[in-house]
């Protein structure tokens, strides 16, 4: 049976990737909502990304529902490095408009959730954890680190902008898209001639270009990989750990030997 989806979004480059994935796939679900947050860029920039973005799918209007976080405190970086300086790569026309997809604010948009949503959380997990605080929705998440380095002071990068809210997340049931799920020659793209002119192949193409740029070892789509998951989830298995600071994370593995975006 088909459900609604929800997607926090902290729109840097793989997010962008992920939200492409997903609305490519909109069949799958009844409805979608996404959730901007700050997180890879401020939340304004998150904001307007997000709109930036669903410019070119305005034939999905009436199944995508929009959510205003700006009044609600979050925390953000801006890490123009990884994601381009308009967060998304920089290969989007930034011509945001709002008046074409419904929009509610957070607060309001909490009285609506009925129970049955799954959760696709791809940012920090400060305003996920109010939700699951009503309701322990089904939750596939980016984040945490479990053998891996972690690649942000010390942290995952999700894990890290709120680890309070991330901790009390993962002790719902949950599959969590790791450092160490992603950090797999099978997963990492930055060598593998990416085809075609559609925006996702855009996006990996200018992750590719910045990830060479940073001199990274790998190029590894994070939450793109999220998405693979939400909608391959036979691609991988999953695995009970516990991390360093105590958290048990249900780890998933990709088993499959496709590659994860086709």
């Amino acid at each position: 049976m088909k459900q609604d989806l929800i997607i926090f979004a902290d729109y840097g480059l793989d997010d962008a990737a992920a939200t492409i994935s997903v609305l490519n796939a909109h069949n799958n679900f009844n409805a979608i909502t996404i959730v901007p947050i700050g997180g890879n860029v401020p939340t304004n920039m998150s904001f307007n990304n997000c709109f930036t973005l669903l410019n070119n799918f305005l034939c999905l209007k009436h199944k995508i529902t929009v959510v205003d976080t700006l009044d609600n405190p979050q925390p953000s970086e801006y890490l123009a490095e990884i994601h381009g300086n308009d967060g998304m790569g920089d290969i989007f026309e930034s011509n945001p408009k709002t008046n074409d997809f419904k929009i509610i604010k957070y607060n309001q948009w909490l009285d609506t959730l009925n129970g049955n949503e799954v959760v696709l959380s791809l940012g920090p997990m400060t305003l996920v954890k109010p939700v699951m605080e009503r309701y322990p929705l089904k939750l596939i998440l980016m984040g945490g680190c479990i053998n891996e380095s972690p690649n942000f002071k010390g942290y995952e990068f999700n894990h890290c902008l709120d680890t309070e809210a991330f901790a009390y997340c993962v002790k719902f049931p949950h599959t969590a898209i790791t450092l160490d799920t992603c950090r797999i020659p099978a997963l990492d793209i930055r060598n593998i001639d990416v085809v075609g002119d559609g925006l996702h192949e855009q996006i990996l193409r200018a992750d590719q270009k910045l990830s060479i740029t940073r001199n990274e070892q790998g190029c590894y789509v994070w939450d793109d990989i999220a998405a693979c998951y939400l909608l391959k989830p036979e691609r991988f298995s999953t695995k009970a750990c516990t991390d360093k600071w105590g958290n048990i994370i249900n780890n998933a593995i990709y088993i499959s030997s496709e590659v994860y975006y086709k």
